[in-house]
Parts: C-alpha cells; sequence; structure tokens
C-alpha cells in the first residue's frame, strides 16, 4: 500500500461542523473475519468491509452490502422499465447478500450503531467508548510502522495496532480515538478480525440508514435477546404469520447459532 501524504493532509484540514451529509476524501477497505457462531470454527466467514473518512464523519460498513444496496435499486429500476406480461418482477435472489450486518456512524464525537432483526434496522448512540491504555510494543503491517493498543468494549478486550504515519484517530466499528489510523484490531479470543487491505481517494457520499428505529443500547439488546429466545414468535409478531409447527425447533435452532456480536 502507498503512503498517502496528500490525503493526510486532506483529512487535517478542520472544516466547520455541519449537519448536512459529506462526501469521503478517502477509503479504507478492511478484510474481516469472524464467526456466525462461537461453538462452531467451521462458520467462519470472511467479507470486505469499507470505511468511508470525511471531515467531519465517517460510516463504516460491509462493502458488500453497499453494492448490494446499488444493484437492488439498478434491479428495480430495470424490472419497471421492462415489465414481463405487464407485470413488475424483482428478484434479488442472484444478488450476493453481506453477511456482516452492523454500520457504524461517526459525526463529531458522536458513534452511532445500526444493526438488524428480522429485517428491521435499529439505530442506538453507543453508550460505551473505549479507554485505550497504548503499549510499548511495535510491528510491521505491510509498509507501515504499528503500535499497540487494548482497550475494553463492553465484554470484548480489543487489541489494535494503529499507524501514527496515517494521522487519522480512525478505525473499523467502533475502534476509533487512537492517535493514528487503526491498520489491524481483533478481540482477545479472535471472533472478528480486522485487517486494513487498501487505502484510496475516494468521494463518495457519508450517509447513515434512512428507514430505521431510533432505540438506546439496552432497547436493542432486549429486543435482540427475545428474538434469539423465540424467533417464531418474533416472526408471527412482525408479521402476522405462523411458522409451521415442524419447523419451530429447526428455525430456533438455526436463529440461536447466530451468537457472535460485536457490540
Amino acid at each position: 500500500m502507498r503512503k498517502p501524504i496528500l490525503i493526510i493532509c486532506l483529512i487535517l484540514s478542520k472544516l466547520l461542523f455541519s449537519q448536512e451529509p459529506e462526501y469521503s476524501d478517502i477509503k479504507c477497505n478492511y478484510l474481516t473475519t469472524f464467526l456466525t457462531d462461537t461453538t462452531d470454527v467451521n462458520t467462519k466467514r470472511e467479507e470486505l468491509t469499507g470505511l468511508w473518512i470525511g471531515k467531519n464523519s465517517s460510516i463504516f460498513k460491509s462493502d458488500q452490502k453497499a453494492k448490494y444496496d446499488s444493484l437492488t435499486k439498478e434491479s428495480v429500476k430495470k424490472s419497471i422499465a421492462n415489465p414481463v406480461n405487464g407485470k413488475i418482477i424483482i428478484d434479488f435472489s442472484r444478488i450476493p447478500r453481506a453477511h456482516f450486518i452492523p454500520e457504524v456512524f461517526k459525526i463529531g464525537e458522536k458513534l452511532e450503531v445500526y444493526d438488524k432483526i428480522l429485517g428491521v434496522y435499529y439505530k442506538f448512540e453507543t453508550d460505551q467508548k473505549i479507554k485505550w491504555t497504548l503499549v510499548n510494543e511495535t510491528k510491521k503491517i505491510s509498509t507501515y510502522t504499528c503500535r499497540k493498543a487494548v482497550g475494553k468494549y463492553r465484554n470484548k478486550n480489543i487489541i489494535a495496532w494503529y499507524t501514527e504515519e496515517i494521522p487519522i484517530s480512525e478505525g473499523p466499528y467502533t475502534f476509533k480515538g487512537l492517535p493514528g489510523l487503526v491498520i489491524e484490531a481483533y478481540d482477545e479470543k479472535d471472533f472478528f478480525h480486522f485487517t486494513l487491505v487498501r487505502l484510496k481517494n475516494l468521494s463518495e457520499i457519508i450517509a447513515p440508514i434512512r428507514n430505521m428505529v431510533s432505540t438506546d443500547y439496552q432497547g436493542f439488546i432486549k429486543k435482540r435477546n427475545d428474538f434469539q429466545k423465540d424467533p417464531a414468535g418474533a416472526y408471527f409478531a412482525a408479521t402476522g404469520n405462523q411458522v409451521p409447527k415442524d419447523d419451530v425447533e429447526r428455525v430456533t435452532k438455526l436463529h440461536r447459532k447466530y451468537n457472535n456480536h460485536l457490540d
């Protein structure tokens, strides 16, 4: 990776805070590996995530989700323009879906987390920021000399490697606030692992999800726990449709296996 001297100057130049959506100066891509089920190493997945960084805001989300959203919009336009026998047929089945779901939108000092339960996105402002401890330890990652930091985020111990060669206090998910860009980050059990693989100049709008339900962290956790305890009941409450009795046990086991969460 080339060291982007010019874009660092752009990032470090501060503008007045604005509520209007802004455009990114750079985009960081992280190779993200994670388990969907912490009890089964065979559920390991690998996905490219993106961190779009502007002057006052940033957004972190699955790169595949960004592509999926763009492709579905294009698919809808084509379906409307080309009806079949007078009917508009919309089919997203051939568009690869993202498996890494949460998004983090940072504006000013505020961090907002977006996550999904049963097809509905919820937004909550994180009520906990990581208190980092800087460790006198370095290692080389790609072309960058990185320094180590450790911190606790809720019930997870996080290890981060950041570089002062890119003095931007940014990183994947909520792993921000260090004296340089986070190049690598993971929890101590390595259930989640982020590694920077690409950094480039890119001007794209930084905008969070619009259609979502606002809540707080405790409200979101209760909703997720209720769903995992009784996914069939939650599905009926949300849609009015019953899960067939023969499928209730299978559906319950299936959803309880999705137990690896960053928060």
